[in-house]
């Protein structure tokens, strides 16, 4: 009788330790992968991110300088306000040029602070929305400051509520920002109005000028009103990696992360030049910093008028630090990235040499510069 041999079962100890691993360098292999595509994912969208954030950021900075100076008197007429203007909000001194001379500052459509070095540059940017505010109405009675009425020759066009700016046709009173309190009242069978702007109600009247202002002006005969309507005035900077917003009218300096309103995130620099064009021509021939003759608080009438232009470059970056370098051009721990072909860079240290960097340029003209030269009394230099 055959004798049958016990069938053998399962795997041996050398067969189970080759699928070990085996196992072992298919799950190594496929971490690897996936370590590599979410590496790859990360930097993708990072540079998705940042090339989103910059392009935001300039589209925001580019419409308000195309708007700058729309309804105010500019060119020759910037002269109004060299001294700067009083400004009071809702029991706050928001602009005190006779006591804080960083207050101080023409009546200019765009104004660029120097941030120093590599440092963001701030863009200071006004407007109105009254059609009208390109025709002064003249004051044509004497008033003290504690008054809250002015008595002009035209009140057309003014409502309630609305923003007015007076001041001396020659520049020589600091001007001063009022709030229309009631529609203008004719006097002299229409050929008068008394301009009130009693306090209360409304925010940028104080009770009396002289308890807030260290040189609050009495304005009289001959002096100038201005509708605004609206005042657009917009301070945009890069704080806490942000483009942010403020509105210089209604928030006291300094301007921080917390009093500021945060626009774009991931910005991390911004860098601007006047576009500036002979005296009387209507061509920019050259590009300057704002600083020293040009710095914002020293500009004058004749310089307003030339800038016709500003080019602006804005730097975002990606929100994720990679583990190494990244910039192509750092070099151990050290780089730079350029703004536009010939022009400044912003220095790259440490960890900033981690991120990925998006470069935004352009050139923005300001085009009611551009349009009221020569028209209404303005030329297109003094």
């Amino acid at each position: 009788m055959n004798k049958h041999r016990t069938r053998q079962r399962g795997l041996s100890l050398v067969e189970i330790m080759v699928g070990l691993v085996i196992g072992l360098i298919t799950v190594m292999v496929i971490g690897q992968v996936a370590a590599e595509f979410e590496g790859q994912k990360r930097t993708s969208t990072g540079g998705g991110d940042a090339q989103s954030n910059g392009a935001a950021a300039l589209f925001q900075l580019e419409r308000e300088i195309r708007m700058a100076g729309y309804g105010l008197m500019i060119g020759s007429w910037g002269q109004m306000c060299p001294l700067g203007i009083n400004i009071y909000y809702n029991g706050t001194v928001v602009s005190d040029p006779g006591g804080n001379p960083a207050d101080s500052g023409i009546l200019a459509p765009v104004r660029i602070i120097d941030g120093g070095g590599d440092n963001a540059d701030t863009i200071v940017m006004v407007r109105a929305d009254s059609p009208t505010g390109i025709m002064p109405t003249t004051i044509i009675k004497d008033m003290p400051n504690t008054s809250s009425e002015i008595r002009v020759n035209w009140g057309a066009g003014m409502r309630e509520g609305q923003q007015f700016l007076v001041g001396a046709r020659d520049g020589s009173k600091i001007c001063t920002l009022m709030q229309l309190s009631q529609d203008p009242q004719p006097v002299q069978a229409g050929a008068e109005f008394d301009m009130q702007h009693n306090p209360g109600q409304f925010p940028y009247n104080p009770a009396n000028p002289n308890n807030v202002f260290t040189d609050a002006p009495t304005y009289g005969i001959g002096d100038v009103m201005i509708n605004l309507s609206s005042l657009s005035y917009w301070r945009y900077s890069v704080l806490c990696n942000q483009l942010t917003l403020v509105d210089p009218s209604r928030t006291a300096a300094p301007y921080t992360c917390t009093n500021t309103q945060p626009l774009v995130d991931q910005v991390v620099n911004a860098q601007a030049r006047y576009g500036v064009a002979p005296a009387g021509s209507l061509t920019v021939n050259e590009w300057v910093e704002p600083t020293g003759l040009w710095a914002a608080n020293t500009l004058t009438a004749a310089q307003v008028s030339r800038i016709l232009a500003v080019r602006l470059a804005v730097v975002a970056r990606s929100p994720q630090m990679e583990k190494e370098d990244v910039e192509a051009t750092c070099n151990g721990g050290n780089g730079s990235v350029t703004l536009w072909a010939g022009g400044p860079t912003v220095a790259l240290s440490g960890d900033e040499c981690r991120y990925r960097y998006k470069v935004f340029e352009t050139v923005v003209p300001i085009r009611n510069s551009i349009w009221g030269c020569g028209q209404a009394g303005v030329p297109c230099s003094p």
